[in-house]
Formats: structure tokens, sequence, C-alpha cells
């Protein structure tokens, strides 16, 4: 770690009755630093605003937000920043403490520099064994329960893939451990519905917007078997290309299309 703030005090620890800690109760967004400049910062504020919204957890200032990341930003040409915004301390139980507080902590780390040749060799790609549950009171929200990847992520470093795909109890495909997916089905764009489990990713928000005739709907594992190519997407990596899925090879080049397309998308943001 590069750098860490805690409510606006530069520190590395945390309140042990932190109820981050306790339950998870908060959430989090991750975005690239390029050139001093945090890649799509007003989606990323209004990520956090609307889960704070939805959590009922008081938010911070958005100006005084934008203001505080853009400082840090500038300090570093290339590295990721994570945001978190949890519930204050106090409260018994469950139960919070009158006021519905929050804690921000602001933490800048280095960039992951394999994730700039991954975007230009494509990753292979299998399907998870384990599955994700339906949770619809916190579909697409960036919460900090994050158990369902952190075993997803277990299951992954036990075999020689770079990503798994990972399918809800009802067997319909949703996103990959850390990223959303995208498929190329009959030159048509798809990526699956995640109303009911997964994480309403910001870089496929952006997609969605760039490449608006994409289908969003359930999708299933004989779908990604069709798949002429396949792609994941994060804020982090950008989009890159999968070269093969479950040892059957893929074609890449609409996946680098569109990665090339959304660089240029990314950049403009920053300005």
């Amino acid at each position: 770690m590069k750098f860490c703030l805690v409510n606006g005090v530069q520190q590395n620890h945390l309140d042990i009755e932190s109820r981050s800690i306790a339950y998870g109760d908060g959430l989090f967004t991750t975005a690239k630093i390029h050139n001093g400049q945090i890649q799509y910062l007003p989606l990323h504020i209004k990520r956090l605003l609307l889960g704070c919204d939805k959590l009922g957890i008081t938010p911070p200032n958005d100006l005084d937000l934008l203001h505080q990341l853009t400082a840090i930003a500038s300090n570093y040409s290339l590295a990721i920043l994570k945001v978190i915004i949890s519930a204050a301390s106090g409260g018994r139980g469950y139960a919070r403490a009158s006021g519905n507080n929050h804690d921000l902590i602001i933490m800048v780390h280095d960039y992951p520099q394999h994730y700039d040749s991954l975007a230009v060799s494509g990753i292979k790609l299998g399907l998870s064994q384990q599955q994700l549950g339906l949770n619809p009171m916190l579909s697409g929200l960036k919460h900090l329960n994050r158990l369902e990847q952190v075993l997803l992520r277990q299951e992954l470093s036990k075999s020689n893939l770079d990503d798994l795909l990972v399918t809800n109890i009802k067997g319909e495909l949703i996103e990959a451990t850390s990223a959303n997916v995208f498929l190329f089905i009959e030159d048509k764009l798809y990526t699956p519905d995640v109303s009911q489990s997964g994480v309403n990713g910001l870089m496929r928000q952006a997609i969605l917007q760039r490449y608006q005739h994409t289908r969003v709907t359930s999708l299933m594992p004989d779908d990604i078997d069709k798949a002429q190519e396949i792609f994941i997407c994060n804020c982090v990596s950008g989009v890159i290309p999968v070269s093969s899925y479950q040892q059957r090879r893929l074609p890449i080049a609409l996946s680098l299309a569109i990665r090339n397309d959304m660089n240029k998308v990314a950049i403009n943001h920053d300005d």
C-alpha cells in the first residue's frame, strides 16, 4: 500500500469496533489513477453515494469527496485508488448508533502491471464449480460482504487458469471472480442480467452506455459455448479479452477493438 487515509488522518489502522469488521456494513469502489487523474471519477462518487443511500449510511459531501480524491490522485502517475465508506462504530448488535454516520477510508495501491500484458495476449478462462446466491436486496451493490468472491478466488488459485466465470444457484451466468463479462454471440454483444446476483460494475455501465445495442439478458453455460468471443472487464483492468474458454481457443480481435475504444473513453473522462 502506497498511501492510506482514515477519516482525514494519514494512518493505516481502524477502530476494532468498526462495523465494517463486524458486519461488512459498508461499501467500496476501486478506480484507476492515470496521469494523476481518476478515471470515471464522477461515476465512482455516484456509486458511493447511491450505495450509502441504499444502505442507509449518512454519506460524505460529494464535492468535498471529489476535491479530496482529486488532490490525492494528483500525486500518482499510475496507481489504484480504493475508497471505503462504512457505517461508523457504535450501536448494539446489528443496530447502528443513531445518526448512521460513516467512516471514510482512502487507499492507494500499486497498479498491477500484468493487466497490460494480459490485455494483449488474452486470458484463459474456466467455469467455477461454486455458485453465487440470489440476493436482490444487495444485487449490483459493491458492498463489503465479499465472502463469495473470497471462496471463488481460492478455487481459482488451485487452477492453472487466469479467471473463472461464475453462475448463480439458478445456473445463470453472472460474472467472473472480480469482473463483469460480455459475449459475442452471432455477431451481437451480450452481457448477463445482474439484477439478482453480482455487481453492476462501472466499466460494465460505461460499455452499455457506449454500445447501446448490447443485450442484457439471462445467459446459461450453453450460451458461453456458443460465444465467438468473450471479454471480461472492470475499472482497474479495463477490457481483457479471453483467448480460451474451457480449453477452446477464441479469437480476440473484436474484444481488443472494444478495449482500445473504451481506453479512449476513459482518457476523455480524465479531462
